[in-house]
């Protein structure tokens, strides 16, 4: 009761439209890969055994889509249930006590089950938590997951015709083994922090054995800094959110990043702002680069006490342990970027391994990873030859070769959807969703009775009615990292027949 289902719920047919849709087995390609005909086309269709790694929204959301597309999913999910870092016991405790969501609940719900009109639009961990565990029921897919399984391996499989994939997974302790067709790696990218050094940071830690430098990945109460003079660097989501709870409990909150252009001190807040190249000295003071100094080593000391502790809210490295780079023709370890993956989700020469969940700053999670899981369901419905053939893997390294020298040097930005296209290299989120979509439509087109698995032919419109929500959310963001979060205290209502939407500001 705690979730709402759609009136009319995009992704499941009605009766007579579900027996119009019926899948029919014509001939087996291995034990493990059936070529299925559908009735409103008569292109052959795959179904694949597939391997989706990690339980959380990603993992079920492309469970999910594989299933309804005709493949044969299973879930390794290494914690109890399903919800991912939003589990009540997460295996990756990564959130932070009393963090709220930055989203409201309209545009983080998938349009095929709505949160309940009793939550607030700003939801905890534990909401949120609950609301993928109700997608997993909802959509039956609870009894595809293996839990408490930790996934120590996946390496391509030594057999004849089409690649496939050797999964190795331990579970209380026993080792177990299977081959797949495909691979889903959807374990998110919160798993090894990225933990760049900064200037002056040696001598800085030299000056007093009590200094410490920690990862936002290992933050979790303000109180553990109270009183502490702390620098906190990043101005994405939990830098913003880590200098708020830090002001007015610490001492003295600095905080490092590239939108500043130059050392700003508010001595009433106990705040200074500083920009990037600020420099930590031996006496735990900061020097910043002089305003329009023109590019050299002026520096002046910035106002405020000596810093006592760092918090690097600076955001993860991709990890995959059980992945073998040089057998699986990947680079990752270490790096902010995964390649070669076409469309930020395919490798792209072995395009039965998928990513789902690798691009950052996603406006919408669940309808992006709905977007993506679609995209690739479908791919993995081709026959073997127009997906492993010369042309289209061309295409896919093609497309990944432009990505790349669109980025040129900077590698980090390879996978960075913006809500806006910023530059070379950055795509926006709402377009490379609706990319997503209309070529998935593209494969098995919607007819006006709407018979197509996917069913979704009002969904770009919803989409853009969630842009636009998303659009008055970030207009009533903070200016400032440490300003309080008011925004917050929105309602949104909205009617997703007409595409209208309300908001009811009065507590902000």
């Amino acid at each position: 009761a705690a979730y709402a289902r759609a009136r009319r719920v995009r992704g499941h047919l009605p009766p007579k439209a579900r027996g119009r849709q019926s899948l029919e087995t014509v001939c087996m390609c291995s034990a493990a890969a059936a070529v299925l005909s559908v009735a409103t086309t008569s292109a052959p269709r795959l179904s694949r055994r597939v391997a989706v790694i990690g339980g959380g929204s990603a993992g079920v959301v492309t469970a999910r889509f594989l299933k309804r597309a005709g493949h044969d999913a299973t879930i390794f999910e290494a914690g109890s249930t399903v919800g991912g870092v939003w589990a009540d016991n997460p295996t990756n405790d990564v959130v932070y006590r009393g963090l709220h969501t930055n989203l409201p609940t309209v545009v983080m719900q998938s349009p095929d089950l709505d949160f309940a009109s009793s939550v607030p639009s700003y939801i905890t961990k534990e909401m949120l938590g609950q609301y993928i565990e109700a997608y997993g029921r909802e959509f039956g897919l609870l009894q595809l997951a293996t839990f408490g399984a930790t996934v120590t391996r996946v390496a391509p499989a030594a057999s004849e015709g089409a690649p496939r994939w050797t999964v190795e997974w331990t579970v209380d302790d026993v080792a177990h083994s299977d081959v797949f067709d495909a691979v889903v790696v959807a374990t998110g990218h919160y798993n090894k922090p990225y933990m760049p050094s900064l200037p002056g940071e040696e001598n800085w830690l030299a000056g007093d054995a009590a200094r410490r430098i920690t990862h936002s990945l290992h933050y979790d109460d303000p109180d553990d800094f109270r009183g502490q003079s702390v620098l906190v660097v990043g101005g994405r989501s939990s830098g913003v959110d880590i200098a708020r709870m830090l002001y007015g409990v610490a001492e003295w909150v600095y905080v490092l990043e590239k939108k500043c252009t130059s050392a700003t001190t508010h001595a009433a807040e106990a705040v200074t702002h500083v920009p990037l190249g600020t420099r930590l000295c031996r006496n735990g003071r900061l020097a910043a680069p002089r305003a329009g100094g023109g590019g050299g080593e002026e520096e002046e000391e910035v106002e405020g006490p000596p810093v006592t502790k760092v918090v690097l809210a600076t955001g993860y490295v991709y990890s995959f342990p059980f992945l073998d780079e040089t057998a699986c023709g990947l680079t990752f370890e270490g790096e902010r970027f995964v390649t070669p993956l076409y469309q930020h989700l395919m490798h792209a020469a072995r395009p039965t391994l998928g990513f789902v969940g690798i691009p950052l700053a996603v406006p919408c999670p669940i309808p992006f990873f709905e977007c993506q899981a679609a995209f690739l369901a479908e791919q993995w419905a081709k026959p073997d030859a127009a997906l492993h053939g010369a042309e289209a893997t061309a295409r896919r390294q093609a497309w990944v070769a432009a990505m790349r020298d669109a980025v040129g040097s900077r590698d980090q930005d390879l996978h960075y959807t913006s809500t806006s296209a910023r530059g070379p290299g950055t795509t926006s989120a709402w377009a490379y969703m609706r990319e997503l979509l209309r070529a998935t439509h593209a494969t098995r087109p919607v007819d006006q009775a709407g018979d197509c698995w996917l069913e979704r032919p009002s969904w770009e419109a919803r989409l853009t009615t969630v842009e636009a929500v998303y659009a008055d959310r970030g207009a009533r963001y903070p200016k400032l990292p440490w300003e309080d979060d008011a925004y917050r205290r929105c309602e949104y209502t909205v009617d997703w027949a007409s595409g209208t939407w309300s908001v009811d500001a009065s507590r902000c």
